[in-house]
């Protein structure tokens, strides 16, 4: 395999976008995988060689279980040396998964039904299912979100292709699977060594603009893992929308009396207090009646309380 980058032309050796073509696998990204493959190779076939070399002792003789450990652990590593070496072209897969997917359900269902009925009835059909699908207003905004996420995966390759920090190697973090949420996108992310949420957090603003989003927020998907990361990709603001509440079906259906049947002197409210409205208080008989002299009270018995002087018989 040659040097030269997959998918761009061989002058192009930086990353990103140069001249009129878009880097899918780098120069040095292939060089490192292809140096990782050789040396998983041999690992591979120590390891696993050495193992079934032992293994084999026990039921060949030890000149024939070397060969039979050698030849083991050479299929082994061949096999796993072959995915690390392809694994660049796997991950380019991954990014177009959904696409690859989608065209091959168009294709292959434009080729099943015309084995059974001729191109009208087909064309007939995907028609029906196109325009079922624009028509139904539920349909429609699933089939536009879903869009909106394979779109937002691209857009972030794009990202940690162009300006966020990788590693070394330019190797890039892997990005997930992505859904829709009631605010935009969520997109999960795993990213490599030398790439850390507190460096994403910097990159808020320029990943927003490159998705064609008004802002975007990323935390930790998992407690003890920080590598694992979830993104989202907020477009809209679902608070300031006005949306129904159940809570509504919940409030009485009473409502109150009509005040206009009401008399007036039921709804009048009185300015001043009227005197005759007041009771009067019980007459008590007037030897029990309390009165009082001089500003003191007088006993039960009717004799005036004795009052504090200033005698010098006080002290006693």
């Amino acid at each position: 395999m040659s040097k030269g980058s997959f998918g761009t032309p061989k002058r192009n050796n930086g990353f990103g976008r140069r001249g009129s073509s878009v880097t899918m696998i780098h120069n040095n990204v292939q060089y490192s995988y292809l140096r990782t493959a050789k040396i998983t190779f041999y690992v591979v076939l120590a390891v696993v060689g050495l193992f079934t070399a032992v293994i084999s002792t026990y039921y060949l003789p030890p000149l024939a279980a070397i060969p039979v450990g050698l030849v083991a652990g050479a299929l082994v590593g061949g096999l796993v040396a072959g995915v690390v070496a392809i694994w660049p072209v796997l991950r380019v897969i991954w990014w177009w998964l959904p696409e690859i997917d989608l065209a091959l359900l168009l294709v292959g269902g434009w080729w099943f039904l015309a084995e059974f009925t001729n191109p009208i009835i087909t064309g007939s059909i995907y028609a029906f299912v196109i325009g079922t699908l624009a028509a139904i207003p539920a349909l429609r905004r699933l089939m536009v979100a879903l869009a909106w996420c394979l779109i937002v995966r691209h857009r972030l390759r794009t990202c940690f292709n162009s300006f966020v920090h990788t590693d070394r190697h330019g190797h890039l973090p892997f990005i997930g699977w992505a859904k829709p949420i009631p605010v935009g996108e969520r997109v999960w992310v795993w990213l490599r060594p030398g790439l850390s949420v507190a460096q994403l957090e910097t990159q808020l603003d320029r990943i927003a603009v490159a998705c064609w989003a008004a802002s975007v927020t990323v935390t930790k998907a998992s407690t003890s893992n920080s590598a694992y990361i979830r993104l989202d990709i907020k477009r809209r603001d679902v608070l300031g929308a006005v949306i129904g509440s159940p809570l509504t079906d919940e409030l009485p259906t009473i409502t109150p009396a009509d005040t206009t049947s009401l008399s007036r002197s039921a709804l009048a409210v009185p300015a001043q207090l009227d005197l005759a409205d007041v009771p009067e208080p019980e007459d008590t008989p007037s030897g029990q009646r309390p009165s009082r002299k001089n500003g003191r009270t007088p006993a039960v018995d009717g004799t005036p309380a004795t009052v504090a002087t200033n005698s010098d018989d006080d002290w006693i």
